[in-house]
C-alpha cells in the first residue's frame, strides 16, 4: 500500500504546503527551523486537520478537505514519540509501556503480560518495577521507544527523538531505534536535524523549505 499526502494546512500566518508519497520505508523529514516539519507529523497523526487536499492511505481517504471526511487520530492505528517524550511519572516502567494497550481496551492482566514480555526481550527486566525519575535520560527514551512499538502501529511518526540525549548516548539509541523501526510493516517518519540520524537510520530524505 502507499501514503499519499497532498494538501496544505493554514494556522493562522502559517501555511504548510507538501505533497508526499510513501511506501514501507523510513523517511527522514529535514528543513530548517519553522518550515512546518513537527506539522507535518500532527497532519499525519490525525491531531491537525488539512485545510485543502487529502491524505489517502491505501484506499482508505483519511483526510479529505472537501468533503470534510476524516479518521480521527485514536482510529488510525499511529505512534508518536516527541522530542522530550515524557513517561507517566506515577507508572513503572513495565506499566509505561502497557499504558497505550490498555488505553485500547485491552485488560490490565493481558496488557501487563504483554509488556513484561517486550521488557524481557529488550534486556531490561532490571527496569520493569522502576518509576521513571529513576532512570537515566537514555533508560527513559528507549522505554519511550519500547512503548512506542507495543500496539505494533502501522504509521510510525517520530520528532527529534534522540535530540535530548548526550552525545555518548545517541549511537546505541540510533541503533536501537534503526532496528525497532524496520521491523515495522507500514509508514515510518523522522524529523532531525542531525545527519547521523538520516545517514544510519533512514532510507530516503524529504526536505521541507
Amino acid at each position: 500500500m502507499t501514503l499519499r499526502l497532498d494538501g496544505s494546512v493554514n494556522l493562522g500566518t502559517f501555511t504548510l504546503k507538501c505533497e508526499i508519497t510513501a511506501g514501507n520505508e523510513i523517511i527522514a523529514i529535514t528543513g530548517s527551523n519553522g518550515v512546518g516539519k513537527t506539522t507535518l507529523l500532527r497532519v499525519l497523526a490525525g491531531l491537525v486537520k488539512l485545510t485543502t487536499g487529502s491524505l489517502v492511505i491505501g484506499d482508505q481517504i483519511i483526510d479529505d478537505a472537501a468533503t470534510d471526511e476524516f479518521v480521527q487520530a485514536h482510529h488510525r492505528n499511529a505512534s508518536m514519540v516527541f522530542q522530550n517524550e515524557t513517561l507517566l511519572p506515577f507508572l513503572t516502567v513495565r506499566d509505561n509501556i502497557a499504558f497505550p494497550l490498555r488505553m485500547f481496551g485491552m485488560s490490565r492482566s493481558q496488557s501487563r503480560e504483554l509488556a513484561g514480555d517486550a521488557i524481557s526481550s529488550h534486556g531490561i527486566s532490571n527496569l520493569a518495577n522502576l518509576l521513571p525519575r529513576e532512570l537515566s535520560g537514555g533508560q527513559s527514551q528507549r522505554v519511550a521507544l519500547i512503548r512506542a512499538f507495543i500496539r505494533q502501529p502501522k504509521l510510525v511518526l517520530f520528532d527529534e527523538p534522540l535530540s535530548a540525549l548526550d552525545e555518548k548516548a545517541r549511537p546505541e539509541l540510533r541503533n536501537f531505534l534503526r532496528e525497532q523501526i524496520s521491523a515495522v510493516t507500514g509508514y515510518k517518519f523522522i524529523v532531525t536535524h542531525d545527519r547521523q540520524d538520516v545517514e544510519k537510520i533512514c532510507d530516503r530524505e524529504i526536505r521541507l523549505n
